[in-house]
């Protein structure tokens, strides 16, 4: 699917809306057809009226005209991932009731209830409400369509035949993504100071009263520097190459970054399928999740009849 990861991040999103109630309606003007069942303007443009307001509300008033990338702005980028989004969604529900999954009214109650207590109290839920553009049963059909694709996800996942033939394959290919580190480190300002200290870890002093006393990163200096174990992807370019090259009880060089100066200590590595079997397995069904997004996209007759 085109543009999948704003798709996901806008279907996982606490604030995911698919329509609201304040623009003008617009019956029977077709912004997609989907399997034969027809997303309109109206649901199209009041779904963008929803995340302007939610990216003004956050940024400021003039964050739709940023440049995401060259001679593409923000506003520019939502019309087209939204229509987008709400084309994934149709095929994704249509799916789910073709397999009994749905949210009756009772559950929607619940659901009701749930997202409320995100706010202070009824005021700032119903300012919510109106500083985006949307009245409370467009966020209750909202809120029940989210449900009943979360279902499907949940359904589809729950009834994969998975081997463990099939585990330890997609183990073995993706290994790298499998391994993790805990580690250290020491951040300071200056090649200078990193220097100094690096000197006097080699001279032996303790690399964890040295990061109490000296590191920059204070929510880890607290606890000698200790940063937890990591994967790959989560850390900056720069300190990632350096920790993955280390011996456990290694200290790295100075390694510059756009955070200032490090020095990294690897405490410990994790890896293996038996250690890594339950993270694998989540992973492989994200990947089986996906792919099937991709059959049914393949299989649905979708018009896109908006010239965006």
């Amino acid at each position: 699917m085109k543009n999948k990861n704003l798709v996901i991040l806008l279907l996982i999103m606490v604030l995911i809306i698919t329509t609201a109630g304040c623009v003008k309606e617009k019956p029977g003007i077709e912004a997609a057809i989907v399997n034969g069942e027809v997303i309109t303007v109206q649901e199209y443009e009041e779904t963008l009226e929803v995340y302007k307001s939610m990216y003004k509300n956050q940024y400021g008033d003039t964050a739709l005209e940023t440049e995401i990338e060259p001679g593409v702005t923000l506003l520019q980028y939502l019309q087209e991932n939204i229509l987008e989004n709400l084309i994934f969604e149709r095929i994704i529900y249509q799916e789910a009731l073709k397999n009994d999954l749905a949210v009756d009214d009772t559950e929607l109650d619940e659901l009701m209830v749930e997202y409320k207590t995100f706010f202070e109290d009824e005021q700032a839920y119903t300012d919510f409400l109106t500083s985006n553009n949307m009245d409370e049963d467009f966020l209750k059909n909202s809120l029940r369509r989210d449900e009943v694709i979360q279902k499907y996800a949940d359904f589809y996942m729950e009834n994969l035949e998975i081997s463990e033939e099939d585990l330890l394959q997609y183990y073995e290919d993706n290994v790298d993504k499998f391994v993790s580190l805990k580690a250290r480190h020491i951040l300071v300002n200056s090649m200078e100071e990193a220097k100094d200290i690096l000197a006097q870890i080699n001279e032996g002093a303790d690399f964890s009263e040295l990061a109490k006393t000296y590191s920059e990163d204070t929510n880890s200096a607290i606890n000698g520097g200790d940063l937890g174990y990591f994967y790959k992807g989560q850390m900056v370019p720069a300190f990632e190459e350096a920790a993955f090259s280390l011996e456990i009880g290694e200290v790295s060089g100075i390694i510059p970054s756009d955070f200032g100066f490090h020095i990294i200590k690897l405490d410990d590595r994790s890896e293996g399928f038996e250690d890594k079997r339950e993270l694998v397995l989540s992973e492989y069904k994200n990947v089986k999740y996906s792919e099937k997004m991709d059959e049914l996209e393949i299989q649905s007759a979708i018009e896109r009849k908006l010239d965006l």
